[in-house]
Order: structure tokens, then C-alpha cells, then sequence
């Protein structure tokens, strides 16, 4: 009886081969492939939907699978691959200016600005290149980020679009005349009056406590020394000078601060105006 059994499973084993093979084989088809890697993609699972489209492209060749991986690369932050990649797209393919204003994106993003500017100029600015305005507004707006000279207004401003055109002067007037604070003025007010300085760096309430300390030390110093108390005299008079100093330094040290605090926000919301706007990039859904 348990010879009957064990005959009766191998012959199971034995009469259905080729549809669990077909199974198995199918899971990993071409088309399965890309399912799959397309599935990744849109969760955002950029290294493996990277695996699975190399897998794919195996067994054929396309320039939207190529752009893919390079797209992945740009959103992993790995942009010198992401450029390798998009470089790959051939010219005559539909996808070669998106992989060209793609490039000069992940030139932009990881700081390359003369890199992005000496490829806009090799190879878009003398080109017939339909999406030249979306490649010249980022090549304008490298310049906000950098202490290279500003191109004149008209240059700059023909770039952008019209709906844009009143931020876009905003940046360039606030990178053209920065409104920074000195530090030599902001010195120069506290020696005068005890505070003022730091007042002027919008500081108020700590230019109002270094006019008090200031002020009420001296004070004190002078009483003490009007009735006779001549220790207590040099002591306030000590910390008076100390806390005039000090509040003088700080005043020059708090024009800094600003003008470090006041360029830290213009460039988060140039980075933000950028990315509002995809970096002026076509977007392409590949998520549908």
C-alpha cells in the first residue's frame, strides 16, 4: 500500500512538468521584468526598479528604459551617474532633450555651476533646441547662486516666463543689492549708544538689554564712587567697560549673523522656487 502511494505521487510529480515550469519561466519574462521594475519605480524604490530595468535590458534596447535608470540615479542624489546615464540617450531619440535639460538639472543640483554653464553653451546655446528658454532660465539661475557677476536684466529676465517674472526680479534685485547689515555700522551705533547696534541688526530686545547692563553698571559706578565706596566704584566701573565692549564686539558679531541667517533663507527659497518648478524641466509621468 505504500509502494501504491508512492507511485501515485511520483506520477503527479511527473504529469504536470511543463505548466509549473511555464510558471516560473513566465514570472520572469521580459515583460514581467519591466512590470515590475515599473512598480518599484513608482514606490520610489530607485535601487532595485535600477536592477530590474538592466535586467530587462538584457534581452533588448530603449531609450525610455534609459532614461528611467538615469531619472532613478538623479533621485538618489547620485548625479554623477545620473549624467553617465542620460548621456546615454541617443541624439536622434525623442527623449535627448529631456536627457540634455536633465543633465544640466543634476549639474545644478550638485553644485557644478560653471560645469552647467560651459555645457549649456557647448551644447544647447548654438543648437536648434526646441526647449532652449526652459535650459537658459536654469543656466540664469545658477548665477543667483554664485559671486559671479549677474547677467544685465534684460538677459536675465527674457529667460522666464511672464506668470514668474515678478518673483524671478525679487531674487535678481535681492542677489543685485543684497540687503545685508554692516558690521562696521552696527560698531560703530553701539559705541555711540550702548544696544543700538544690535537694534539695527533687528536684535531689539538684546540692544535694549545691553543699553540697561551698560547703562545701569555705569551708573552704579558713579554712585559709588560719588559717596565714597571706591571699591565698589572700580568694580562697577569694570563691568561696565566689559559689557560696553562686549556689546560693542557683539554688535559687529550679530551684523554677521544676520546677513549669514538672511542668505541661508534666499537660497532655501530659490531652492524651493526651483523645485516648485521641477527646474523648469518638463515633467513626464511615468507613474500613470
Amino acid at each position: 500500500m505504500k509502494k501504491i502511494f508512492i507511485s501515485i505521487i511520483f506520477l503527479c510529480t511527473i504529469s504536470f512538468p511543463q505548466e509549473n515550469n511555464s510558471s516560473a519561466i513566465n514570472l520572469f519574462s521580459p515583460i514581467n521584468t519591466k512590470k515590475f521594475a515599473d512598480y518599484l519605480f513608482c514606490q520610489h524604490d530607485y535601487l532595485r526598479a535600477i536592477e530590474e530595468y538592466n535586467r530587462y535590458l538584457l534581452g533588448t534596447s530603449s531609450d525610455s528604459i534609459k532614461f528611467r535608470i538615469a531619472i532613478a540615479y538623479s533621485k538618489m542624489g547620485d548625479y554623477k551617474q545620473s549624467i553617465d546615464e542620460f548621456m546615454e540617450v541617443p541624439e536622434k531619440s525623442q527623449l535627448s532633450p529631456l536627457a540634455k535639460l536633465e543633465i544640466m538639472k543634476s549639474l545644478f543640483q550638485s553644485g557644478n555651476f560653471n560645469e552647467l554653464r560651459n555645457y549649456f553653451n557647448l551644447k544647447i546655446s548654438n543648437n536648434n533646441f526646441n526647449e532652449k528658454k526652459e535650459a537658459k532660465s536654469l543656466y540664469n539661475f545658477s548665477f543667483l547662486f554664485t559671486n559671479d557677476s549677474l547677467p544685465t536684466e534684460h538677459n536675465f529676465y527674457n529667460a522666464f516666463h511672464s506668470d514668474d517674472l515678478n518673483k524671478i526680479k525679487k531674487f535678481y534685485n535681492w542677489k543685485k543689492d543684497p540687503p545685508e547689515k554692516k558690521s562696521l555700522t552696527a560698531g560703530i551705533l553701539s559705541a555711540i549708544i550702548p544696544g543700538a547696534g544690535k537694534i539695527y541688526t533687528n536684535q531689539f530686545w538684546d540692544g535694549l538689554w545691553a543699553f540697561i547692563t551698560s547703562v545701569g553698571f555705569t551708573y552704579l559706578s558713579y554712585d559709588n564712587f560719588h559717596a565714597g565706596h571706591y571699591f565698589r566704584g572700580w568694580l562697577f566701573g569694570g563691568l561696565a567697560v566689559g559689557f560696553y565692549a562686549g556689546n560693542v564686539y557683539g554688535s559687529a558679531a550679530s551684523a554677521q549673523i544676520y546677513n549669514a541667517k538672511i542668505h541661508f533663507d534666499f537660497v532655501n527659497d530659490l531652492k524651493d522656487f526651483l523645485e516648485s518648478h521641477n527646474y523648469f524641466i518638463p515633467v513626464i509621468n511615468f507613474c500613470k
